[in-house]
């Protein structure tokens, strides 16, 4: 009888590790494939529907919400392009509310900087809708070094 239990622990406590991990992949993808990636496809449709209706994005210090950041995309014309690197170094979920900690480096190319290389430590809040995670907000740092 105690064997049955303890494999039925196992299995509960090796159940709630691969849920947790699913539900941390989730926010990546939502942060990454969503997110950064309708940005830098410069869609700016699908760029909203995967922000909340209160979202807002502290850059610079500067506060800006979604119509503000939507005017930051650079034009089609521009020639940009950006390739992006995510280091995440924590993500915890609560519920409907996740949050995420994370470096970004971008290498990034333009018709009027040419190859220009930035990275960020960023935090960002999520909340669930239905089956997906949209931004909330993001808090967005630029850490300067000398070679950039």
């Amino acid at each position: 009888m105690k064997k049955i239990i303890f494999a039925l622990l196992i299995i509960s406590l090796c159940t709630l590790t691969v849920l947790a991990g699913d539900e941390e992949e989730a926010i990546k993808q939502a942060i990454k494939n969503d997110y950064y990636l309708f940005f830098v496809k410069m869609d700016k449709d699908e760029y909203r529907s995967v922000l909340t209706e209160d979202y807002l994005l502290l850059e610079n210090g500067e506060l800006f919400d979604a119509d503000g950041d939507i005017s930051l995309m650079p034009d089609p014309d521009s020639g940009y392009e950006r390739t992006d690197t995510f280091d995440f170094r924590y993500i915890k979920i609560e519920g409907d509310i996740a949050y995420a900690v994370y470096f970004l480096k971008a290498d990034i190319t333009d018709k009027t900087n040419g190859a220009i290389h930035k990275e960020w430590l960023e935090s960002i809040i999520l909340k669930r809708s239905g089956d997906d995670w949209k931004i909330a907000l993001l808090h967005s740092t630029r850490i300067v070094n000398p070679e950039n």
